[in-house]
């Protein structure tokens, strides 16, 4: 069973907060993934030189990647659980593309 329309008012309620600095919070998303699932930075050729939060906190890089993962996820809650057509081709890139393990994808 899905969200009611109730619920996902409340969802996007909050996201509207995440939504008012998607950069900042990207990035942080993205140094928690790396802090608590180390392994992970090792799949992105482009981040996996940083090694401190704070060479982490100091890249544009990773702050721009973070945005653009938000962002993905921000359409994704906008469709309120009709968002197949949105998560097929980013699973599907980050399989083969990215030859991310599908352990990281589930």
């Amino acid at each position: 069973m899905g969200l009611s329309d109730g619920e996902w008012q409340l969802v996007l309620n909050v996201w509207g907060k995440v939504e008012a600095d998607i950069p900042g919070h990207g990035q942080e998303v993205l140094i928690r993934l790396f802090k608590g699932h180390p392994e992970t930075l090792e799949k992105f050729d482009k981040f996996k030189h940083l090694k401190s939060e704070d060479e982490m906190k100091a890249s544009e890089d990773l702050k721009k990647h973070g945005a653009t993962v938000l962002t993905a996820l921000g359409g994704i809650l906008k469709k309120k659980g009709h968002h197949e057509a949105e998560i097929k081709p980013l699973a599907q890139s980050h399989a083969t593309k990215h030859k991310i393990p599908v352990k990281y994808l589930e």
